[in-house]
């Protein structure tokens, strides 16, 4: 069920069209768009990180 709901989510988002992702006002000329792009990313990385270390952890409990 789970390989299913990650299957789906994927498919979804790449059948999305790319104007979706990106208002009319998304200036990648500014000086500081790279900045706000990590400042974006940086929670998703620090999720990932979490997750990653929980499932060693309960994994090395086993």
């Amino acid at each position: 069920m789970k390989k299913l709901a990650v299957k789906t989510w994927v498919m979804l988002a790449l059948a999305a069209p790319y104007s979706v992702f990106a208002h009319p006002g998304h200036d990648h000329q500014s000086s500081w768009s790279m900045l706000v792009h990590l400042l974006w990313l940086a929670p998703i990385v620090v999720a990932g990180g979490l997750l990653f270390a929980t499932r060693n952890k309960t994994t090395s409990k086993k």
